[in-house]
């Protein structure tokens, strides 16, 4: 598929440790525009990242997935600015502030820096930076954070007790998210991953997530794909550290998660469907290295809002029973609620309504199926 093929509409197809850190302020980072007046470079070790990223520790990092982000805690009465050089003109990004959301911002500036946030009061502060488009526009890199003087960086407190990883498609996403009409066709501008179910469900339970997917995948069968396959499926991107750079494999030692949860087969199903016993050895192949890749973690085939068909139930319930002994308690089938009933966003996608509601339903799933509470 090309970088801008996406999903349209069809019947089958309806989210411590001590240690020393400095404040450096760096000339060539520094933003002429005032109050900014101190630059936390991007291997600074205060700053926390999440996903697949390259570069880690140097002065640039560079990331490409839906929700790759950085964090970073600092004390004082501050405005908040980022560095981030993009090509494309067509990423988005969002902003959190102490938590709460803050502002989406479109990564075309010539000079690489947005302010984020202005005029926070005195106290200890977090800033998020989340991208929230997916694969297919091309890699960002991150160079630093801008401070007013004065401000001070904290340590992150602790790491996070809990990893998900997220596999799946245009709804892992949050593809269209952010329209209430199904008529209206994809653009960058109205997907969302932070608005999806995968980003609300990690948000509710407080956890660290890494995220690998791309609109219009499917196991065997992209979108609209010829029936016994297509090139660029899952297990094809999946081992590669970026979607546009096949030369680079990424180090799954990097990110150990407590759970998988993977989501895919409503492109497989799309438009004249698939050969289901090509899905099915697929799934049962894939799940296997998920097995062995992660040998403490639970695995959960979701099925998502947009294909809850029977056929696709049965596949996953025989791809769960292929691997025999070593699924037995380590791999869970959970079935999202069909959307319908709270409207549709772009190209019959989830819309942020329904993204509540299925995140919420995961939730709890995992919840209960992991002991968080």
């Amino acid at each position: 598929m090309r970088a801008n093929d996406h999903p349209r509409p069809s019947k089958r197809i309806s989210v411590a440790i001590s240690i020393v850190l400095f404040t450096v302020a760096i000339p060539a980072l520094l933003h002429a525009d005032a109050p900014y007046t101190v630059t936390i470079a991007a291997d600074n070790r205060a700053i926390q990242f999440s996903g697949r990223t390259e570069g880690i520790g140097t002065a640039k990092v560079t990331f490409g997935w839906s929700g790759d982000r950085m964090r970073l805690r600092f004390r004082g009465s501050s405005s908040v600015g980022v560095f981030l050089d993009d090509n494309s003109g067509e990423n988005y990004a969002m902003a959190w502030i102490d938590g709460q959301p803050g502002k989406k911002f479109r990564l075309n500036a010539s000079d690489g820096f947005y302010a984020v946030v202005e005029g926070l009061d005195e106290g200890e502060h977090t800033v998020e930076v989340v991208r929230v488009t997916e694969c297919n526009f091309g890699l960002t890199h991150f160079r630093g954070f801008a401070l007013d003087r004065g401000a001070e960086v904290l340590p992150w407190p602790g790491a996070h007790d809990r990893k998900i990883e997220f596999i799946g498609d245009s709804i892992t996403c949050g593809y269209g998210v952010e329209v209430d009409d199904p008529n209206l066709h994809f653009e960058p501008a109205t997907e969302n991953f932070c608005l999806g179910y995968s980003a609300l469900t990690a948000r509710q339970l407080d956890a660290d997530y890494l995220v690998v997917a791309r609109s219009g995948i499917g196991m065997v069968r992209n979108f609209d794909g010829p029936r016994d396959g297509s090139d660029g499926t899952m297990p094809q991107v999946y081992p590669h550290t970026f979607f546009l750079r096949p030369d680079s494999d990424w180090d799954h030692r990097r990110f150990t998660p407590d759970v998988v949860c993977l989501n895919l087969g409503t492109n497989d199903f799309s438009t004249t469907g698939v050969n289901v016993e090509k899905l099915v050895a697929a799934y049962t192949k894939f799940l296997a290295l998920l097995l062995e890749r992660y040998p403490d973690a639970k695995i959960v085939l979701v099925q998502g809002p947009m294909e809850n068909s029977e056929e696709l139930r049965a596949a996953l319930n025989e791809a769960i029973k292929r691997q025999g002994e070593a699924a037995s308690n380590r791999v869970h089938r959970f079935a999202l609620s069909p959307q319908g009933a709270l409207g549709y966003g772009a190209d019959y996608h989830p819309n942020r309504a329904q993204s509540v509601v299925s995140a919420g339903e995961l939730t709890a799933f995992l919840s209960d199926l992991m002991n968080w509470r």
